[in-house]
């Protein structure tokens, strides 16, 4: 187990030495909103009580690139996402928990200059309106990312019984819009659209899962 611990160490510290040269590290800070969806077991008693706010916090430390123009992106993540639902079954009390999501979130096709709509155009600027739609798929793609981790110590409460502590592991994906400024400025807005899944297994050995579909707004700081 240490063994492969320390080979996991040296790897990351191989990686991170070999991207230092084309990193621009940012912080991104983002409030939105999240429609959670309890299914599994605690879907057949709990049911979501509508659109919740969230923030997020994300930051790029790390970009492995692998041609001339991509870069796989690499970013931390934490956030808090505040849930609650209300107990079908006797109708009078709600569940409440805050989800405190930690973990990685990857860009796999992120451009090293960042998106400009300015060189797309000289690429198919002979394509007419096809252009149009070959630039703004680049620009989804460009900004496709996967994310998972866990979140740590989420106490479920409910008037009326005792509390529960869980740690449910979470998985998504979804695409992070970003605007046309130039990759070095300061200050770039973003957009975020995506899903994500939180899962843990109850005392019973049966699987609870909420699912959330979101959408952030925010600003990525250069650092």
């Amino acid at each position: 187990m240490n063994k492969c611990l320390l080979t996991l160490c040296l790897l990351s510290s191989a990686l991170l030495a070999h991207a230092q040269a084309g990193m621009k590290p940012r912080l991104g800070i983002y409030i939105g909103l999240a429609n959670p969806k309890a299914t599994e077991v605690f879907g057949q008693f709990y049911k979501s009580k509508g659109i919740q706010p969230r923030i997020t916090a994300e930051y790029n430390f790390l970009n492995l690139g692998y041609s001339k123009k991509m870069f796989v992106k690499v970013a931390a993540i934490a956030g808090l996402e505040p849930q609650s639902f209300r107990n079908q079954t006797t109708l009078l009390t709600n569940v409440t928990m805050t989800q405190k999501p930690i973990g990685g979130r990857i860009y796999p096709f992120a451009f090293k200059d960042g998106f400009n709509p300015d060189n797309q155009k000289e690429v198919f600027r002979n394509n007419g309106l096809a252009s149009l739609f070959v630039i703004g798929s680049t620009w989804v793609i460009s900004g496709l990312y996967v994310e998972g981790g866990i979140s740590p110590g989420v106490v479920l409460k409910e008037e009326g019984y005792a509390d529960v502590t869980r740690s449910p592991q979470f998985f998504g994906w979804g695409v992070s819009l970003v605007d046309f400024t130039k990759q070095d400025a300061k200050v770039k807005f973003k957009f975020n659209v995506g899903t994500r899944k939180y899962t843990w297994t109850n005392a019973s050995n049966t699987t609870s899962q909420i699912k959330t579909f979101c959408l952030d707004f925010g600003l990525a700081f250069a650092l």
